[in-house]
């Protein structure tokens, strides 16, 4: 069976993924109009009361540290900051999807969900830093840059054997395994996935090349950050699989994103306070 072929019964078992609720986009759409504010956001957030109860939740928990008692939506988002709630939403949406066992690449339930939430934290933070313009961006494409390991897991397992071997016989990646076996390999998977899901190119093109940054035809700053925030969290060994022992730092991303080794050392021993939050985020 060619690759073309495999890749498109592999993405018929896209349905098997739930899609981004509607509730999740209208948050972001509302969040990002200029003259949205916490009332427009609140009448949005309040259609879904899972995320309403989440984000009253969080808006309460000690590591916000309120004074009162916050009671209301509206109250929490200006306590919060429409960009966590904008995340949190986001984060939301995929927490069932992230949050599954991934055998294939020997990850215990929750282990991609903690990776997936220190990327896009570290990701944002990272952006912070270079001054990208959309630093929200940065957290949705960190978020979702491996979803496409869970469907190669699920759906591949019989191939996933062969990847293994080749990574222990061979001391190769599991990108190279994957492409070797498979004609393709998960962060392809992933930006089919997000491209079903109707989300917007800049994020796709960011999945389908965080391992490669230097590969796209075009130099993408988001694509960047995500490889460098991806790396970094690889290096914490924060919720990584047996695919976590060959990842290397591109450091012509790294040099083109105008971060030094001290900007990423600190970013480094931040990870465990934006780890806080990440938890919180998680619960």
């Amino acid at each position: 069976m060619n690759a073309d072929v495999r890749m498109q019964i592999l993405l018929r078992q896209v349905k098997d993924l739930p899609s981004l609720p509607d509730v999740a986009v209208k948050v972001a759409r509302t969040i990002d109009h200029p003259n949205a504010g916490a009332i427009d956001v609140a009448r949005v957030l309040s259609r879904d009361q899972g995320l309403t109860a989440r984000v009253l939740r969080l808006a309460n928990s000690v590591f916000y540290g309120a004074t009162r008692r916050i009671s209301t939506v509206s109250d929490a988002i200006v306590l919060l900051g429409m960009r966590t709630v904008r995340n949190l939403a986001m984060a939301s949406s995929v927490e069932e999807v992230l949050g599954r066992e991934v055998p294939g690449y020997s990850m215990r339930r929750g282990d991609l969900w903690r990776h997936s939430c220190a990327c896009a934290n570290a990701a944002q933070s990272l952006a912070a830093t270079i001054h990208y313009p959309v630093p929200e961006e940065a957290f949705v494409a960190g978020l979702l840059h491996d979803v496409g390991k869970v469907l190669l897991s699920v759906h591949m397992q019989a191939e996933f054997t062969h990847v293994l071997k080749l990574t222990e016989d061979e001391d190769i990646s599991f990108m190279v395994a994957e492409q070797r076996t498979l004609g393709f390999d998960h962060a392809e998977v992933g930006a089919c996935v997000l491209e079903r899901w109707n989300l917007p190119n800049p994020l796709v093109q960011a999945v389908r090349y965080h391992h490669a940054p230097m590969a796209q035809p075009e130099f993408s700053k988001l694509t960047a950050l995500v490889h460098v925030a991806d790396a970094i969290c690889v290096l914490m060994g924060i919720g990584i699989g047996g695919d976590g022992l060959h990842y290397a730092l591109d450091r012509e991303a790294q040099a083109r994103l105008g971060l030094s080794d001290e900007q990423i050392e600190r970013q480094i021993s931040d990870l465990s306070d934006l780890g806080k939050e990440s938890a919180e985020i998680a619960r």
